[in-house]
């Protein structure tokens, strides 16, 4: 889950529905980024956060009893490999391109745990012998598979600073990442709410975005079941987005 406190409560926005979000943004990029199969790709976007939330399976709140964000839970390996494989099984059964993107993600998340984790190195390296067969499998070159993985790592991140409420206000600053096309990514706010990217690397020069999310106005919870059935219980509500491209007119 992403959190965020305000005056009112919590913010809650489910992993799937920040996957969402990425997959909308990557779908405005121009045409020649986005490459073949284009269809699969943005399915392994959408889709490269599910499987994050389950109740049956371990505690969504601090020691205190409030929602608990996903950069403060504690990285149990277990977990870590349980989810993974939930994940993976689940993009098997869309195709093997969506599987090897899925797999670039799992890696890029998990790798520097290797070093302390026996079954992490296996799993990294089981992830890695099945990237190779199933690129022969779609005839992908390395440099393809890098491509098509950094529009995840770019629409991944700017969605995630979307949901976060992290996108800086008066017009400064804050790199994205540097990926697609090996480029630095900035996103910056003016004092409308108008979201700006640069470089600009979408077709149209303007578009919007929507997530979906649940704001819980109670501070604080019993227990996980009380949590659970309050998010929910608890009505949607829809975040708007403009993003735009910076020119004179802004």
């Amino acid at each position: 889950m992403i959190v965020n406190s305000n005056a009112d409560g919590w913010e809650i926005f489910s992993h799937s529905a920040h996957g969402l979000l990425a997959g909308k943004i990557a779908d405005q990029l121009k045409p020649d980024i986005k490459g073949r199969n284009w269809v699969a790709t943005l399915t392994a976007i959408v889709e490269h956060d599910d499987r994050q939330l389950n109740f049956r399976e371990k505690d969504y709140l601090t020691n205190i009893g409030t929602p608990q964000d996903f950069l403060d839970e504690d990285r149990n390996i277990n977990e870590i490999i349980k989810r993974s494989r939930r994940l993976l099984e689940q993009a098997k059964l869309k195709s093997s391109w969506v599987t090897i993107l899925v797999m670039k993600h799992l890696e890029f998340l998990y790798k520097d745990l290797s070093e302390e984790s026996k079954m992490i190195y296996r799993f990294m390296n089981e992830i890695r012998e099945e990237i190779k067969k199933l690129m022969k499998v779609n005839s992908m070159t390395d440099q393809e598979v890098h491509d098509l993985y950094q529009i995840m790592v770019f629409a991944d991140r700017c969605s995630l600073i979307l949901c976060q409420n992290g996108v800086p206000a008066k017009n400064r600053e804050l790199e994205i990442n540097t990926s697609i096309q090996n480029t630095k990514f900035v996103i910056s706010r003016n004092e409308a709410d108008d979201i700006f990217i640069e470089p600009w690397i979408f077709e149209q020069d303007s578009f919007e975005l929507s997530c979906e999310y649940k704001m819980l106005e109670k501070a604080s919870f019993s227990g996980n079941k009380e949590f659970e059935d309050c998010l929910r219980n608890t009505p949607i509500s829809l975040r708007h987005w403009k993003i735009n491209k910076l020119n004179e007119d802004f």
